[in-house]
């Protein structure tokens, strides 16, 4: 179209101007052309900002995770300390401790599991980096060199030094990350022992206990079998002497009839 234009133009116009008019739209025709180019750079910058935002999300909301899943492990030995006073009795009390450290073992192995979801996240999360990487150095070579984009380089050269910080503290198996995580790891275990020696004692305890009720119950029967025997003494002996008792009486009265008799006699003698 701008060709078919000129030559309308040139047809137009007198012959001591068609060199004037043809410089006039290749210069237009450049204008816009670089224009239109700066506009595709302009777009395709912010595209990429957008999607390095939305990165920079995603590894924020991945740390959050992370710490939320700390957090729930610090609850974990307060909830066994609360279910421990829940129980009843002896046999109830053992019970719920063995439950409680079956489900802490299950916890652990859930951790463990997030904790390789979270790792295989980290490693999408550098591939996409490497790709959107390619992307910016194809984009830097196709754009003109400019104020905005020499900024906007510097940023992405920043980011690219966190990021490569970040990946070498990762892999480093002394680096600050996995040192934490190796910590918390550690930690975790260390009350982990804590609780299973907790729950030791208290089944040896309770495992005392029984057989402190168990000498308890022994002696009680003891006993009752000491009572009843004495008892038994008692009520032999009180039959006894229910018995004397019943042939005192009926001396007694045989002796009154006895002496009835006698004064009988002895006022008819008189």
């Amino acid at each position: 179209m701008p060709s078919e234009k000129g030559a309308k133009m040139r047809a137009t116009s007198p012959a001591g101007s068609l060199p004037f008019s043809e410089a006039v739209i290749e210069v237009a025709l450049q204008q816009q052309e670089q224009t239109n180019e700066a506009e595709k750079t302009r777009h395709i910058q912010t595209q990429i900002q957008l999607q390095l935002s939305e990165l920079e999300k995603q590894n924020e909301a991945v740390m959050l995770e992370f710490w939320a899943t700390e957090k729930h492990i610090g609850k974990l030995g307060d909830e066994i300390e609360q279910r421990r006073k829940h129980s009843e009795n002896l046999e109830a009390q053992t019970q719920a401790l063995y439950m409680e450290n079956v489900n802490l073992q299950l916890s652990i192995e859930q951790e463990e599991e997030h904790f390789q979801l979270l790792l295989a996240g980290y490693n999408t999360y550098r591939n996409k980096m490497d790709a959107h990487r390619e992307v910016i150095a194809y984009v830097e070579g196709k754009t003109a060199t400019t104020r905005e984009l020499l900024e906007k380089r510097e940023i992405v050269k920043k980011l690219r030094e966190k990021k490569e910080e970040l990946r070498i503290d990762l892999e480093n198996p002394e680096g600050n990350v996995v040192r934490q995580v190796q910590g918390d790891i550690y930690n975790l275990k260390i009350k982990i022992s804590e609780v299973k020696d907790t729950v030791n004692k208290k089944i040896a305890c309770l495992v005392k206990e029984q057989e402190v009720h168990i000498q308890l119950k022994k002696e009680v029967e003891m006993q009752n079998r000491r009572c009843e025997a004495i008892l038994k003494r008692l009520h032999c002996q009180l039959n006894k002497t229910q018995s004397n008792k019943r042939q005192w009486n009926w001396d007694i009265q045989q002796m009154e009839r006895k002496v009835a008799e006698l004064r009988k006699c002895l006022g008819i003698t008189e």
